[in-house]
């Protein structure tokens, strides 16, 4: 099972068109991940947050971005991986639904693109797809490049 199979259900779950289940999968894809490339004694919240940091222009472009330095985002004065972390992973995971402080807005095909709204505020609201995007990263970490190869 691992990593590869909750990347899987969060793929199944977002073409049900299950949102948050999507998310809670490819959240628990991204911590262990996470834990891979940050070991222990890194604490768990330390390691979730630097590796989406580390991977925050594939989250919110779809791609690495080529010689440019990481973007950073803040919500007000709160880091985009605090919100992932504090307010997605672990609202998920442990209330089972996100915290009232966010929300997922609702994805678009255009031109070809999915597009959704980014809103700082009560709540800060995010674009669904960027799940599919966070798989995109999980699945592209060196340290799980095995789990993922392919068969020539």
């Amino acid at each position: 099972m691992g990593i590869k199979a909750r990347v899987e259900d969060a793929e199944a779950l977002w073409r049900q068109g299950r949102k948050e289940g999507a998310w809670a999968m490819a959240l628990i894809a991204a911590a262990a991940t996470s834990r891979k490339r940050y070991p222990r004694p890194t604490a768990d919240n330390q390691a979730f947050k630097s590796f989406i940091r580390d991977v925050l222009p594939t989250l919110m472009y779809g791609k690495p971005l080529q010689g440019t330095p990481n973007p950073r985002i803040i919500f007000g004065q709160i880091p985009i991986e605090d919100i992932i972390y504090e307010h997605l992973r672990c609202n998920l995971v442990h209330e089972g639904e996100p915290s009232p402080e966010v929300a997922f807005s609702e994805s678009k095909v255009v031109d070809g693109k999915l597009q959704a709204t980014l809103v700082v505020g009560s709540p800060n609201v995010i674009p669904d797809f960027w799940v599919i995007h966070l798989l995109k990263a999980v699945r592209e970490a060196p340290e799980n490049a095995a789990e993922f190869r392919t068969a020539a």
